[in-house]
């Protein structure tokens, strides 16, 4: 199909989850022939293309779709472009339509808008919740969420329809061998891997990072000859088998995550993770508590193991009923790869993207 040219426009240059989809459609898009660009607000690289948010659409070119990912500001960004520009958006969290909570999580926001005074304190909460919804009313947009979860509740406070088009990445032709994997890392083969990863580490809010070292010593009191890599924070250290991490790179994660034999995942609130997605393209079985877009990408019982929402007692039972049983991990880290690319490869989410520029 013939598309005209795509601009995607994203925050950070790091490679946070709307940056990294952002990567993965722009080089998607460019082996169709399409031309794509990609800008950044804050561009960590010295060639990478820096422009503020209140600059990003006076500097569009005619003819092009203005596809935005995310943002340090939302009125400045959606002001900025022209009337009439053919514009997409996709929701990696909730902030376009919150007073400025990625996840409202216990945050009573309701349909005619935020809490005052704002629990968590963000200044103007309902005034900024209001200046987004205006630009959006001024640009409509196309909107898109990667989880039907995401989709409801946009639409129920942006008052438009939300198209969904799930989250893809790479996903590879087989699986890796879990012994070549340990040996690089120095772990013995016989022993049982739990990981747990996050952007932030221990230190990270939203995926239960607080707890994350509770949960281990539970775990290990059961099985001892558990080891743990705790990935995302910011230093390396080892605590008798419980191993810190920094924040490393994919190639990094994805040889831990085939070292691995489960990925473990409290997350408090998600919208449709892409390190689930990595777990499962590495043939692991995922334990996450069933919030957000989490149950659309696992399968309870098949493709790994579901657990009520900050339920921490149950959490730890479904991690030991995976971990025991070695027949049980290959099963359902089997079952999660075939599914997974199935449903969540990369070249699915570019083409259901090209078929929406191709609509406009």
């Amino acid at each position: 199909m013939t598309l005209p040219p795509v601009h995607h426009h994203t925050g950070l240059e790091a490679s946070g989850g709307a940056t990294r989809v952002a990567r993965l459609l722009l080089q998607g898009l460019r082996r169709h022939g399409v031309e794509a660009e990609l800008s950044f607000e804050l561009a960590e690289k010295a060639d990478g293309t820096a422009i503020p948010p209140e600059e990003f659409g006076v500097r569009l070119p005619e003819d092009v779709i203005a596809h935005v990912h995310c943002t340090g500001n939302w009125p400045a960004l959606l002001g900025s472009i022209p009337t009439g520009v053919k514009t997409v958006v996709t929701l990696h969290d909730c902030e376009l339509f919150t007073g400025g909570c990625p996840y409202p999580l216990d945050c009573p926001l309701g349909e005619d808008g935020c809490a005052a005074p704002c629990p968590r304190n963000f200044p103007d909460a309902d005034g900024l919740r209001r200046r987004k919804l205006a630009e959006i009313q001024r640009l409509d947009p196309v909107l898109v969420a990667p989880s039907r979860w995401l989709a409801r509740l946009a639409k129920t406070h942006l008052f438009r329809p939300v198209k969904i088009i799930p989250n893809g990445i790479p996903w590879p032709v087989g699986l890796r061998s879990k012994n070549d994997a340990r040996k690089a890392l120095g772990i013995h083969p016989a022993a049982r891997v739990a990981l747990f990863a996050a952007h932030g580490g221990m230190n990270a809010a939203y995926k239960s990072g607080d707890t994350w070292q509770d949960i281990w010593k539970r775990l290990k009191k059961a099985l001892p000859d558990l080891v743990c890599f705790a990935v995302g924070g910011d230093r390396e250290e080892r605590h008798d088998d419980f191993i810190l991490w920094p924040y490393v790179d994919r190639a990094k994660l994805a040889l831990l995550m085939a070292a691995s034999d489960a990925l473990l995942y409290p997350t408090r609130a998600d919208n449709h993770s892409l390190v689930v997605l990595e777990a499962m393209a590495a043939g692991l079985p995922v334990v996450a508590y069933g919030v957000g877009g989490v149950p659309e990408q696992i399968v309870d019982r098949l493709t790994g193991m579901l657990v009520p929402p900050g339920d921490r007692d149950q959490f730890v039972e479904a991690a030991l009923s995976v971990l025991s049983s070695r027949s049980l991990v290959r099963q359902i880290g089997r079952e999660a790869f075939l599914s997974g690319s199935r449903k969540f490869a990369v070249d699915r989410m570019v083409g259901d993207y090209a078929r929406l520029y191709a609509g406009l």
